[in-house]
């Protein structure tokens, strides 16, 4: 089976090679969603509780700066806010954070009773 893999591989090497800078790239795009793929498998649930436990201190700490705003944490890092919650979203999306918390910071209300 392993001199099947390494006839595969050498073939493909060769094509990969071979190829014009354009499909050259788009290969290359591929890889990497894949590697960005394997990434967020490998991560373990563990992290995304510790991402969100620092995101809920933040906005506990920081929230009412931010009132009738939309937010993005990465963790406890702000990387954007505002009043369009797509905008702030999109904003998240191209500084490259994968899976952005957006939240929208509203004043709480007390239901203490009539």
């Amino acid at each position: 089976m392993e001199n099947v893999m390494q006839t595969n591989l050498e073939q493909f090497t060769e094509i990969i090679r071979a190829l014009p800078p354009e499909d050259f790239d788009r290969v290359r795009e591929v890889f990497n969603e894949e590697e960005k793929a394997r990434r967020r498998k490998e991560k373990s649930s563990g992290w995304q509780i510790e991402r969100y436990k620092k995101a809920r201190k933040w906005l506990n700490e920081n929230g009412e700066k931010y009132m009738n705003q939309w937010v993005c944490l990465e963790g406890d890092e702000l990387i954007a806010h505002g009043e369009d919650g797509l905008e702030v979203h999109r904003i998240a999306k191209e500084a490259g954070i994968e899976i952005p918390f957006v939240h929208r910071i509203v004043p709480e209300v007390d239901w203490g009773g009539w």
